[in-house]
């Protein structure tokens, strides 16, 4: 049986999901000892991880705890969620797909009709400048520039790091939307807004990433952000740490997946004065599971299909039809994903006549069938 240290900060959405997938994996599939550091009140930041032989354990699973850079350094096998370091020799790293976060946040405000962005971080965190690396780039792909970016840890104290962010999102041209690069980031902006009474969503809207639903419901007005994988990567990383022990001694980056973005009040809003825009916007959001076309969309404005097209393409970036498509397999993707339903029933729920037809659909968009899209968010 092997012997496994586990040393995770459970007070954390992060730990908690990690661990919750590690544990699926460990009844069904391991048999091992798995031992766990006492929390910090027990033993005080600066003891050593309670005076055990590291190197009596056949394997290490670490999340985002504090004070480890001596259990780091034991020649085992170690799986390591570090959000300070994506460098840790020996070790199978685990990361966020930060690339495809920050390309997912962005898609969304562009969707909104949002034209001035901001991105806040944090200083010296390697995550949260590939979120803001990607964000920026992505929109500049788009042809959107006027991009604004804000670094937390500049101040001496949260009093004076809020009323720093307060003054300069006061300055910045609205409406905005904001980028967080996590929801204690998120959460810092909602209360710099309050602090100079911004209103959110109408003059800036906010979202964070990694969806801790606590932090998200409790906050004013409720946060939107970003849902990741972690439960099954920690799942995929014990199996991995499981491999490590037995004898496979080649190390792997496991990136963490967005899934989706969890629509709260703080990016309820479209961030267009284009009335027509608005118009085919609502009716698009009410109508989608239905077999609507972009005719019918024009049909809900006062607009010619040239003239709703431009204008789509001017504020949006996108067609009618793209955004009619956005909405269709954000829904069929969210129904494979967090439910057993059929494939059937997901068709029947927008309206295709035949599963063939719905799949062909689905197929053409993403690249992958509906059911091989749910075995491989699911494994993956």
């Amino acid at each position: 049986m092997k012997k496994v240290l586990v040393i995770a900060d459970t007070s954390r959405v992060v730990g908690r999901q990690m661990l919750s997938g590690a544990q699926r994996y460990i009844s069904a599939f391991a048999h091992w000892q798995v031992h766990t550091r006492p929390p910090e009140y027990l033993h005080g930041p600066k003891r050593k991880i309670f005076n055990l032989d590291l190197l009596n354990f056949d394997g290490l699973f670490i999340c985002d705890a504090p004070n480890i850079s001596q259990v780091l350094a034991v020649n085992i096998p170690k799986v390591v969620h570090n959000s300070h370091n994506e460098n840790v020799p020996g070790a199978s790293l685990i990361i966020t797909d930060s690339d495809k976060i920050g390309k997912m946040v962005a898609d969304y405000y562009i969707s909104l009709g949002f034209r001035n962005f901001v991105y806040c971080g944090f200083n010296n965190l390697f995550w949260s400048d590939k979120r803001f690396a990607s964000f920026s780039a992505y929109l500049l792909e788009k042809g959107l520039s006027n991009i604004f970016e804000y670094r937390s840890g500049q101040s001496s104290s949260q009093i004076d790091e809020r009323a720093s962010m307060a003054k300069w999102l006061k300055n910045l041209p609205k409406p905005l939307c904001v980028f967080a690069c996590n929801d204690d980031c998120a959460i810092y902006v909602l209360e710099a807004c309050k602090a100079v009474s911004i209103n959110v969503p109408e003059e800036v809207a906010v979202i964070g990433v990694d969806n801790d639903e606590l932090v998200c419901n409790l906050s004013s007005p409720p946060l939107s952000s970003v849902l990741l994988n972690f439960e099954n990567t920690g799942f995929e990383a014990a199996k991995h740490l499981d491999q490590l022990m037995s004898g496979d001694r080649k190390t792997r980056i496991l990136l963490v997946q967005p899934l989706e973005i969890i629509k709260r009040q703080s990016t309820d809003i479209l961030a267009t004065d284009n009335k027509e825009v608005i118009s085919a916007l609502v009716y698009i959001r009410n109508n989608f599971h239905k077999q609507i076309q972009v005719t019918d969309v024009v049909a809900a404005t006062n607009l010619s299909r040239r003239e709703l097209e431009y204008r789509f393409k001017q504020f949006l970036r996108k067609t009618i039809k793209a955004e009619i498509n956005r909405l269709r397999t954000d829904y069929i993707k969210k129904k494979l994903l967090n439910s057993n339903e059929s494939v059937k029933t997901i068709a029947h729920g927008l309206s295709f006549s035949d599963t063939e037809h719905f799949c062909r659909y689905f197929k053409g968009l993403v690249g992958l069938s509906p059911l091989k899209f749910r075995k491989m968010r699911r494994l993956n």
